[in-house]
């Protein structure tokens, strides 16, 4: 695709991008928000002033009112002429007129037209401006008199309705600046959230091509998508790490698993080439036996630590008290270290309760002690110890060996990874591959110390408030 094709299919995915439309949706709710903020505020300044201006006519229409009962024609009329001079610049109405709306006294020159109806607050045009002014609308208070005739006392507000429009024009402008700035802003801000997914995706689609080495840059601003990219680099540390194991795995199975199935197919093409004796092919079966034992548990072993490091075991989580199955555990090794003149000693006489998968858990400890009973040369001990700190749980397994050099420690967590002054002992070296998986598995470490003499091998189990293994 041509780079301007790109450009043009990059603007129509961000216009219908999930951020574009949560962003215009947002500037219309922003804008429907204000213009009622806006239009409350002018519909109550409008009524103030209205209710105000009413007021004072109320008050001035009842006052001449009152002054007016009792007297003659031309003492109104005298009163009301005497009112009108005092109105300042016009802007306050006066008018007397009879029945018939024949002016009698006033400054107005005629009745305004379409003042109709019943006595009360009243707007009307104004039909000639006020003291040479080009005002055209005022509001007034129509009263009738006992004597018949009618009073009107007005003001113009032709002010007052240039301000509404003043006031009309700066809300529509106010409104429209408002939506065009949160359009901009929201075009700004859905770009640059579409600049750091985009990036996101290519490298996402870099990855699924085949290019694993690919990482999410992280900008630095320490804001959600740093955070994302961070936790989406360590899952893929993580997946290489899955796949660079599976590789070896298949490596090793390959190079350990060839030597003892081609021995085992040789000696039984051996005995079948022989003369026939019963005696030659039991000893043959017996020992094939032994092979195939020795090949199933290596399977296992790879199917426990396959199952330890998917996850699939949380299902089976239940309380467990680790000191009692370190204690259970330790009693099965007790005959075989007996009798290699070991002293195997277990010190967890507080329960320690936390969650987890007990066989599997079992097994880890299975396989620390089997490596101490295995390695430990006569007359040497092996310690065994659960305690709690209230938020972690440790369990060793100590002893006084001929220990794990401190450079290969972290390589013996390896699947199939063996010393080479080890590789004459039994043994597949999946031991502690397993004991970290399921260290792993209950959110927990697996290390390996100097016991001095010795090696001490520390499972470590987080804790939460309630000693509950999370």
């Amino acid at each position: 695709m041509s780079e301007v094709g790109q450009r043009r299919t990059s603007r129509v995915r961000r216009r219908s991008s999930l951020i574009f439309r949560f962003t215009i949706a947002y500037a219309a709710l922003t804008c429907v928000v204000i213009a009622g903020v806006l239009g409350f505020l002018y519909a109550w300044t409008l009524e103030a002033q209205r209710r105000r201006i009413d007021e004072a006519l109320a008050a001035e229409a009842d006052g001449l009112r009152s002054s007016l009962v009792g007297l003659s024609v031309s003492e109104m009329a005298a009163v009301v002429t005497r009112r009108s001079g005092d109105a300042q610049g016009g802007r306050t109405i006066y008018v007397l007129s009879t029945r018939t709306r024949e002016i009698v006294a006033g400054n107005l020159p005629a009745w305004p037209s379409g003042l109709e109806g019943a006595p009360g607050t009243l707007e009307f045009p104004l039909a000639t401006p006020s003291a040479g002014r080009g005002g055209a609308l005022a509001r007034g208070r129509l009263v009738e008199l006992p004597s018949g005739q009618r009073l009107l006392v007005g003001r113009d507000v032709t002010d007052l309705e240039e301000m509404r429009s003043r006031i009309l024009r700066a809300f529509v402008g106010a409104l429209a600046l408002t939506a065009v700035l949160g359009v901009a802003a929201g075009y700004a801000f859905s770009r640059s959230v579409s600049r750091r997914l985009d990036e996101i995706n290519a490298n996402s689609e870099a990855i699924l091509a085949g290019d694993l080495e690919r990482r999410i840059a992280v900008g630095g601003r320490d804001d959600e998508f740093d955070e994302l990219a961070a936790n989406l680099n360590r899952m893929l540390d993580r997946l290489e790490d899955l796949m660079r194991g599976m590789r070896e795995v298949t490596d090793d199975i390959a190079h350990d698993m060839r030597s003892p199935i081609s021995r085992l197919r040789s000696r039984i093409e051996v005995a079948l080439m022989g003369p026939p004796d019963a005696a030659a092919y039991h000893e043959v079966l017996e020992q094939t036996v032994k092979d195939a034992d020795d090949l199933l548990a290596v399977f296992n072993a790879l199917l426990t630590i396959a199952l330890a490091e998917s996850g699939a075991a949380r299902d089976r989580f239940t309380e467990i008290d680790a000191s009692a199955i370190a204690r259970e555990t330790a009693e099965v090794y007790e005959p075989l270290a007996e009798e290699k003149g070991l002293a195997l000693a277990v010190e967890a006489a507080r329960p320690v309760r936390l969650r987890g998968e007990p066989h599997l858990l079992s097994q880890a400890i299975a396989n620390l002690i089997d490596n101490a009973v295995k390695y430990v040369p006569r007359g040497g001990r092996v310690r065994v110890r659960v305690a709690s700190d209230g938020v972690r749980a440790r369990i060793e397994v100590a002893d006084d060996g001929p220990g794990i050099p401190e450079s290969f420690r972290e390589k013996a967590f390896d699947r199939f990874s063996r010393l080479e002054a080890s590789r004459s002992a039994p043994g597949s070296g999946l031991g502690l591959s397993l004991v970290r998986a399921v260290a792993r598995l209950h959110g927990g470490t697996v290390t390996l110390e100097d016991e001095r003499p010795g090696l001490r091998a520390t499972i470590e189990l987080p804790l939460d408030a309630d000693g509950v293994a999370v």
